[in-house]
Order: C-alpha cells, then sequence, then structure tokens
C-alpha cells in the first residue's frame, strides 16, 4: 500500500469504507438503485453514534 493511500484510510471507519466499496461496485455493474441504497446507509451510518471517523455527526 502507497503510502499516500495509508493516510487516507487512517482514522476511517472500515463500515464506512465497506458502503464506500459497495458503491463503487454497483455504479460500475451499472446498479445505480444499489449504489443509491449505499449512499443513504452510509449517511444514517455516519449520522449514528457507531461511526468512528472523524468528522461524522
Amino acid at each position: 500500500m502507497f503510502a499516500e493511500n495509508r493516510r487516507e484510510t487512517e482514522g476511517c471507519c472500515p463500515e464506512c469504507q465497506k458502503l464506500r466499496l459497495a458503491e463503487a461496485l454497483a455504479n460500475d455493474q451499472c446498479d445505480y438503485s444499489g449504489a443509491t441504497d449505499c449512499r443513504v446507509l452510509l449517511r444514517r451510518h455516519r449520522e449514528a453514534a457507531d461511526c468512528t471517523e472523524p468528522g461524522s455527526a
């Protein structure tokens, strides 16, 4: 892993990363409904108290 990539992922919430990856995969497969679902789930997760990512709600 490159140093710049490590810096981007330091402090990132694993659940947020999982949802962003799922959204990217859905977009890649032209599953725009699935991508929208991932964005909604990501927004709800970031508003919840269990998100560990800096800057979340």
